[in-house]
């Protein structure tokens, strides 16, 4: 090992130490480092969201369809159903001034060809029209309205003068009552997908790596602020970044699963109330090498994402979130939420994204892992050091028989020796071996 080597493993060592107090004199920063360095002066070129804050997906489609008209129509509903409101409006409003005005042409031309227009040579007020009071474009255009929403004002009226005005008038309620029908049911999908009932489901701005259970974890908050509650949930987590792959190639946003666990219960939350979320930085976890020095300089996106089922409607609901790592706060922990009062149990959500600075250490989970395991094995040799001086008696004793049996060439009762040696305690009294 050279010296450089040995300079960064006492750096890490030093880093892993965690203090039992805050010196008052120094306080931990937002990445708790020694001096108290900002995090601003580790974040490197800022990473830009592949999922927004509020879940939307920020990633820009080009050149998908060589003809994107046809693309739409052969899937109107989708396209309808996911398109804004101030569009579906327009093509509802639309569509149906195009029907009226065509099938008011239809009964202008019906008027024009029986000769009960006003402009017609050929008009007799005594014979019947096909159509009463329909005498020029306009009153053709109101009866059209009226026969396709059935409203019936009572002044116009077919007759039975014409056979083509009675085909025209089935035609003309058969595509009203389809129109009317596919339009509503668009409609009403669109009020009635859960993309609203998601905007109530809050999750924490800042997610923090602190200490629990002896581990660094990376931590966040869901909360569901509605009344009525959302079941068979499930929390869901992955960590993009660029990967190089054992030949060399670039994997762009390589996603990496995140093992999410709430409150030891698993990855599905019972969400009556606030619920945080726990990462543990272990060894299969994507954040093991990287310590807060190295969080504000690294470029990777944690995509969250939380599926559920809407208990008064039933539908499926999904809401997703992400963080940068200028999003995460190393050497915080939340505050409490829940607060005693005379009614009861109480959620505060003014706390739900505040947090406090707390002893962590700076390292990554390797490196604290190493340092515990140094550490556990210097008390070790320590506690060997002090024992009785009849130990190394002992292993004196097995040593010089060991080699007898080497000398006499007797190599085959060594493995046997060595196993009735193991089988006792370092500082017992050692058998008689007879070799």
């Amino acid at each position: 090992m050279d010296q450089s080597d040995a300079g960064s493993k006492i750096e890490d060592q030093d880093s892993c130490k965690i203090p039992i107090k805050n010196p008052p004199h120094r306080k931990i920063s937002r990445i708790n480092e020694p001096d108290s360095v900002s995090a601003k002066s580790f974040e490197g070129p800022r990473r830009k969201r592949f999922v927004t804050r509020d879940g939307k997906c920020a990633l820009r489609k080009a050149n998908r369809f060589k003809k994107p008209v046809v693309y739409y129509f052969t899937d109107i509903v989708s396209a309808l159903l996911e398109c804004r409101w101030r569009y579906l409006l327009f093509w509802y409003t639309a569509l149906n001034m195009i029907s009226w005005y065509l099938f008011g042409v239809l009964w202008w031309l019906i008027a024009y060809a029986h000769d009960d227009l006003f402009t017609s040579p050929l008009l007799d007020y005594r014979r019947e029209p096909c159509v009463t009071e329909v005498r020029d474009m306009l009153s053709a255009f109101m009866f059209s309205v009226e026969t396709q929403y059935t409203t019936g004002y009572g002044s116009r009226t077919p007759t039975t003068q014409c056979p083509e005005a009675v085909f025209l008038l089935c035609a003309q309620n058969i595509v009203g009552m389809l129109l009317q029908s596919s339009s509503l049911g668009v409609i009403f999908a669109k009020l009635a997908r859960p993309k609203a009932r998601t905007q109530a489901i809050k999750f924490s701005e800042k997610a923090v790596i602190s200490m629990r259970d002896g581990l660094l974890c990376l931590m966040f908050r869901i909360a569901d602020v509605r009344k009525s509650h959302l079941i068979a949930c499930q929390v869901k987590g992955w960590l993009m970044k660029n990967h190089v792959s054992a030949e060399g190639d670039l994997l762009e946003h390589h996603r990496y699963r995140l093992s999410l666990d709430v409150d030891g219960g698993g990855d599905d939350p019972f969400m009556i109330w606030p619920v945080t979320v726990v990462h543990r930085i272990d060894e299969s976890s994507p954040l093991y090498a990287v310590s807060a020095q190295e969080l504000y300089a690294s470029d990777f996106e944690i995509v969250v994402l939380l599926s559920s089922t809407i208990e008064s409607t039933g539908q499926q609901a999904e809401v997703r979130c992400s963080y940068l790592p200028s999003d995460i706060l190393w050497g915080h922990k939340f505050l409490s939420i829940f607060r005693r009062t005379a009614r009861g149990a109480q959620v505060d959500y003014s706390q739900f994204d505040k947090t406090t600075e707390v002893d962590t250490a700076l390292c990554s989970s390797r490196s604290l892992h190493d340092f515990r395991k140094m550490t556990s094995l210097r008390s070790h040799s320590i506690d060997e050091s002090r024992a009785p001086n009849r130990t190394p008696k002992r292993f004196l004793s097995v040593s010089r028989q060991i080699s007898q049996v080497s000398r006499d060439d007797r190599a085959e009762d060594a493995p046997l020796l060595l196993a009735t040696v193991s089988n006792h305690s370092l500082y017992e009294t050692p058998p008689t071996w007879e070799i």
